[in-house]
């Protein structure tokens, strides 16, 4: 006998009972007309006339054929070993790719532990290639199996169909993949203030976190946080319990890298960073985003020590630009008379400060990176003012250090090549700027009607000129959240505060992330003080007598 036939002769494994048994290679006990396997499953039960093996020749395998094709019930197909694709899984789940909502990627129907309704044509048997041409077909002359259970169905492909229980992620749920839908069509969005036509929350931060299941995670996470926060839901079970995987995902990575089990703190770097995200998009009040940012601080140091060539330098232009964002305008949170903590050391300022030389524009710090490193100077000149018990004259090195910020500012201009909105907003942060360099004298009293106060009340004016020019809906407002906490906090007019008050509950809308409605309910407690307790070096103040410990990252 032919090999090719010897192998053909070996395939049968079911040589006696129905059709149906033998097609699914399941024993069958043989009772007519309806065997028990098929009664169980509700499939149709045909016998054949002639059993094969037994006398069968070429007419006899062309008349079975012209039975099934002529039978009014199809039956599934089964295919050979070799054309069977397996997956990397045995048990039975949903597909990673295209199920949404727990329905089959193929009929759209909800997934069982089994199969609900399939539905298949029956192809000739006549080649291999005629097979894998087999398509799908849903309609009259396909079989409807209805409330069908069979736990044992292989994971295995029918044809070239790809088998619903591969997954590009192993061991996410459907949950999992609706989430990170919601991050690559929305949550990136809205983090980036879309100052260059390419997002880094996707082009950078996608690639990594399909590397590393700590960064996927959190990018997850984060979108849990910003989704839970646009549907107004703070007790959102599933972004709770993302958020404790996460937390206990970064202290691990942390714990392996304090023990020498991890030497590349690029991994780290960026999930503390994403963590630091992820407290902005759910509008944390507890000052957790302080203790991610300390740990990146460490992290960052770490990486800029080793050699350049060991991550590209687009992704450490944008891992620097993303932690002196963060740090600068987190330091307006930290009260200046009890602490001397500067989240951007001079090492780390002077690495930023390199991305000046080539006019650098990001989706964080937009092109008024340089007006931001102006932040840590201010705040170090202000500190050394207000820690003072008593008052004391300014010496001739503060006033020329005072007079040297105050140049640098009123000198700098955004880049002519930006579009409009992101020209308004470099403008907005610069009047934001001046009013802090301004009020970190509030250690002197000022005359009601004098100097003093009117450069004060100009730059005011001056940004909510611009910020009235400025879209609510525009993405930039994504990073405006500083600069108007700012100007915000020195606003004494009602029509004024009504107007601030209006912008921010529109971008909270539109946006949907919590540090924006947490920035309102700051300054609606600061605009019940009095103006001689008002201004940004009191937002601190405001914090910790209404309990809210936020960044305006």
């Amino acid at each position: 006998m032919p090999p090719d036939r010897q192998r053909a002769t070996r395939i049968v494994r079911v040589r006696t009972g129905c059709w149906s048994c033998r097609r699914r290679k399941k024993k069958c006990d043989e009772v007519r007309p309806i065997c028990g396997g098929c009664m169980r499953n509700d499939l149709g039960c045909q016998w054949p006339t002639i059993i094969p093996g037994r006398n069968s020749g070429p007419g006899n395998d062309l008349s079975r054929v012209e039975e099934r094709r002529s039978s009014p019930v199809k039956v599934i197909e089964e295919v050979e070993p070799s054309q069977v694709v397996q997956s990397p899984n045995s048990s039975i789940r949903q597909s990673s790719v295209s199920s949404v909502g727990g329905q089959s990627p193929i009929l759209g129907e909800p997934l069982n532990d089994g199969i609900t309704q399939s539905q298949v044509n029956v192809q000739d048997e006549t080649s291999v290639s005629d097979r894998r041409d087999s398509n799908l077909s849903i309609g009259s002359n396909t079989c409807n199996i209805e409330n069908a259970l069979i736990p044992s169905i292989p994971s295995t492909a029918v044809g070239n169909m790809v088998p619903r229980t591969m997954s590009m992620l192993p061991g996410y749920d459907a949950e999992s993949y609706t989430l990170l839908s919601h991050y690559l069509s929305t949550t990136a969005d809205c983090m980036a203030n879309g100052t260059t036509p390419i997002n880094p929350f996707l082009v950078q931060i996608v690639p990594l976190a399909f590397t590393s299941d700590l960064l996927l995670q959190l990018v997850i996470t984060q979108s849990a946080a910003h989704r839970a926060f646009r549907r107004r839901d703070e007790s959102d079970a599933v972004a709770q319990s993302h958020y404790t995987k996460a937390i206990q995902l970064f202290r691990h990575g942390v714990g392996e890298f304090i023990d020498g089990r991890e030497s590349n703190p690029l991994m780290l770097l960026v999930g503390a960073l994403l963590m630091c995200f992820t407290e902005t998009a759910k509008g944390d009040m507890t000052g957790t985003i302080f203790d991610h940012l300390t740990a990146a601080n460490t992290l960052l140091v770490k990486l800029l020590a080793q050699s350049d060539a060991t991550v590209p330098r687009e992704l450490k232009d944008f891992v620097i630009e993303y932690y002196v964002y963060t740090a600068s305008v987190s330091m307006i949170s930290v009260d200046a008379r009890l602490s001397r903590q500067l989240f951007l050391n001079f090492d780390l300022e002077q690495r930023a400060r390199e991305l000046l030389t080539i006019q650098y524009v990001g989706n964080l710090c937009g092109c008024w990176l340089e007006l931001l490193l102006l932040i840590p100077v201010i705040f170090d000149l202000g500190r050394q003012w207000m820690m003072e018990e008593t008052q004391i004259i300014p010496t001739a090195d503060d006033i020329a250090m005072f007079a040297s910020i105050q140049a640098q500012i009123l000198r700098w201009a955004p880049f002519p090549s930006v579009e409009s909105e992101v020209y308004l907003a470099g403008l907005i942060f610069q009047q934001a700027m001046l009013i802090y360099l301004y009020t970190s004298l509030g250690g002197y009293k000022y005359a009601i009607d004098g100097m003093y106060r009117g450069i004060i009340q100009t730059a005011v004016t001056e940004a909510m000129s611009y910020l009235e020019e400025l879209s609510p809906n525009a993405r930039i407002n994504s990073g405006m959240c500083w600069p108007i906490a700012v100007v915000g906090s020195c606003l004494e007019g009602l029509d004024e505060q009504d107007r601030l008050r209006t912008r921010l509950t529109a971008m909270s809308s539109h946006f949907g992330l919590g540090n924006m409605h947490r920035t309102l309910q700051l300054l609606e407690a600061m605009w019940h003080v009095p103006p001689s307790e008002a201004g940004p070096w009191n937002i601190c103040r405001s914090m910790q007598q209404k309990e809210i410990w936020i960044s305006f990252a």
